[in-house]
């Protein structure tokens, strides 16, 4: 999610419409395979979606996408995972990745943070519930492919959403909400989807089933293969300045236990006082952040508390947010020698001129 740019009832609960991953009803096709449709990879032998694999237009959509999560993969993915592995996993300890700002970006919080037991999403896009794909014309999933490409198109050729552009793509699409592209990004993480239940977060911070309140989301329980672990995903429709944030919000994330939290292309909200209360939260509940120069300035993280490791070079913001360049920021990366990127982060998508931060909290 983004404020300015990001990067998406009826209750449903895995029945109505996407049928349980055991396949109790046969005639309706599972949450992984209706994922991996709209990821454009191949679904499970005997699904009621086969037949929709053979259309030419999906099958264009299946190229488009193998081929632009390869170059993601080559260009991104590869080397966070080698950076995470020698410079990140020995420094944090394993938790919940807390990723406000961050819309339906699954993909990044996957790559990160692996091993996390539960990741938790937050954005202004809405969630809305996926149709049986079946009843759908072929013009409307036709439809529906091409707003999946032109939606990631930023998220993988950047690194971030174009929030605007994303609701107006989804808003002529019978998939409305980001729930596609997190299905899209679970699918092509190689995760697999035991059950999707949309909830709400009650003022103490409880979970309920429903929509039955202002802060609504959904909670997918995925399995690992590569770990053959369960682990929870969750996404939140909701506001996070001052004058709007749910004490739903505030108390859910504050029963998380020490999060790893992640920020990136957070659109410098947290510069700002209209943002200090999930700012302070942030700095209240996590053990570990990780970040670039658009989440929290550094002059919070006190050398007192956290230990901040810095890496990329620190050019500045973009033009749009130049009013937000750090002093602090720039003398850090001029003292600390930081090790150079092999990845684009944040709004700096060269890796050149990207800079990433590890603060970890004082035991």
């Amino acid at each position: 999610m983004k404020y300015w740019i990001r990067i998406p009832i009826a209750l449903l609960i895995s029945v109505l419409v996407i049928g349980s991953a055991s396949g109790q009803n046969s005639r309706l096709a599972t949450a992984s395979d209706v994922a991996r449709y709209l990821a454009g990879m191949p679904v499970s032998e005997g699904s009621p979606l086969a037949s929709l694999t053979r259309d030419p237009q999906w099958l264009a959509h299946s190229n488009a996408m193998n081929l632009s999560f390869a170059k993601m993969e080559t260009r991104q993915l590869s080397n966070i995972r080698t950076w995470r592995s020698e410079m990140l996993a020995p420094v944090i300890p394993n938790g919940v990745c807390l990723y406000l700002f961050g819309g339906p970006d699954f993909l990044y919080a996957n790559v990160f943070f692996p091993d996390a037991p539960a990741y938790v999403l937050q954005g202004l896009e809405t969630i809305d519930s996926i149709p049986d794909l079946l009843t759908l014309p072929v013009q409307a999933l036709d439809g529906t492919l091409q707003n999946i490409e032109i939606s990631l198109n930023s998220a993988l050729n950047y690194t971030y959403f174009e929030t605007k552009d994303m609701r107006e793509n989804f808003s002529r699409s019978e998939l409305k909400g980001v729930l596609p592209i997190l299905f899209v990004f679970i699918a092509r993480s190689g995760q697999q989807i035991a059950k999707v239940d949309y909830i709400s977060l009650a003022p103490n911070g409880a979970v309920i089933d429903g929509f039955r309140s202002a802060v609504r989301g959904v909670r997918i329980l995925l399995d690992d293969p590569r770990t053959g672990r369960e682990k929870s995903l969750y996404y939140f429709t909701a506001d996070l300045s001052n004058g709007a944030l749910s004490s739903g919000i505030v108390r859910f994330c504050s029963n998380l236990g020490p999060t790893n939290s992640f920020l990136k292309a957070a659109s410098y909200l947290m510069y700002e006082d209209s943002f200090s209360t999930v700012r302070n939260l942030l700095l209240g509940v996590s053990a570990s952040i990780v970040e670039d120069d658009s989440g929290i300035p550094v002059r919070y993280l006190t050398s007192d508390r956290w230990t901040l490791r810095f890496f990329g070079s620190y050019a500045g913001p973009i033009d749009l947010f130049k009013k937000y360049y750090e002093t602090d920021l720039y003398q850090d990366f001029a003292n600390n020698s930081p090790k150079p990127l092999t990845f684009g982060f944040g709004y700096q998508i060269n890796r050149r001129t990207s800079n990433l931060l590890v603060a970890v909290r004082h035991r």
